[in-house]
């Protein structure tokens, strides 16, 4: 028999919600919310996911959170994906303890000072391709690309979060699942064609949105974007006829040649043979890949105390 002082013991030490000061939320999402949070006892601040555990079962998104728990603990040393620092649970909720990025998102960037300029954009672009490269290389696939999803850090450099949609390829690298996963504007047509339940997609679907980020951060809007979900995914499938530039478009043509061979038909897109073809693309000629980290970023968040969320849209800003 074990003793249960010492079973007691021990649930004292592991980690609750209770060791944390909720400051305030963040984000609000169907199945859960993610917190500012500060640790009671080293005062530390970290961004808290909170998932409802009847919400994942009820929508059968449990096999996710494992997934995401998976992937984010093998990216633990990268500098360009959140860190987790722990995974825990109660009674109602899954929790994963992260990396808190001040500094908000791209797509809060967006809304508050207009389109990216080329450098900026290509700054950003060139530090995710270097998050998917490293996902990709661990045979995850993250399914929900876009600039709410790609957050500064205090020291101004972007960071790939959240993967709740994330999942594993198989021995073929590819994934076969009849559920379409993302957000609607950035989803790529093969994953839209899941529920057809024969489709088969693999890592290049990542790279489709990829380049409608890279759209939008230069254009303000996704190239599919419309008032109504259906006609949004009839745009996407039928990509070679609908796919095109505002009238007002400025971008050059090596900026153009980039987002078009990666909004495009998966057998062609560019990405499909890994990270190296995109980076060897003329559009990033003269990164330097391997040192960008150590780079200047082109914003550097301006914080009040540790507690400012400025670049944030709370509840409190509603």
């Amino acid at each position: 028999m074990i003793d249960e002082n010492i079973v007691k013991k021990i649930q004292t030490l592991r980690l609750n919600i209770t060791d944390f000061e909720v400051i305030k939320p963040l984000a609000q999402g169907a199945i859960g919310k993610v917190s500012l949070v500060r640790g009671k006892y080293d005062k530390k601040y970290y961004a808290l996911k909170a998932l409802s555990k009847q919400e994942l079962l009820s929508q059968r998104e449990t096999a996710f959170f494992m997934e995401e728990r998976n992937a984010m603990s093998k990216l633990r040393t990268s500098k360009y994906t959140t860190s987790l620092y722990a995974a825990f649970q109660d009674r109602e909720n899954l929790y994963l303890l992260m990396e808190y990025a001040p500094g908000g998102s791209l797509q809060r960037m967006l809304e508050a000072e207009g389109a990216l300029t080329i450098d900026e954009a290509k700054f950003y672009m060139a530090e995710v391709l270097l998050a998917l490269e490293e996902l990709h290389n661990l045979n995850f696939i993250h399914r929900d690309v876009k600039p709410g999803n790609i957050l500064i850090y205090l020291n101004g450099h972007a960071k790939l979060v959240d993967f709740g949609s994330c999942i594993s390829v198989g021995e073929d690298q590819l994934v076969s699942s009849n559920v379409p996963v993302g957000t609607p504007d950035y989803i790529s047509p093969e994953v839209l064609r899941a529920n057809e339940g024969t489709v088969k997609y693999g890592k290049e679907c990542d790279w489709w949105s990829y380049g409608i980020s890279l759209y939008e951060l230069l254009l303000l809007e996704p190239p599919f974007y419309s008032d109504s979900l259906l006609e949004t995914y009839s745009q996407i499938m039928d990509h070679k006829n609908t796919f095109g530039w505002p009238d007002d478009c400025t971008l050059d043509d090596v900026t153009k040649d980039l987002i078009t061979h990666l909004i495009c038909d998966r057998e062609v897109r560019l990405g499909k043979n890994g990270a190296a073809e995109i980076k060897k693309h003329k559009f990033f000629e003269g990164v330097d890949f391997e040192n960008i980290f150590n780079m200047k970023p082109p914003f550097m968040p301006k914080l009040n105390n540790p507690e400012d969320t400025t670049y944030f849209l709370t509840e409190e800003d509603d």
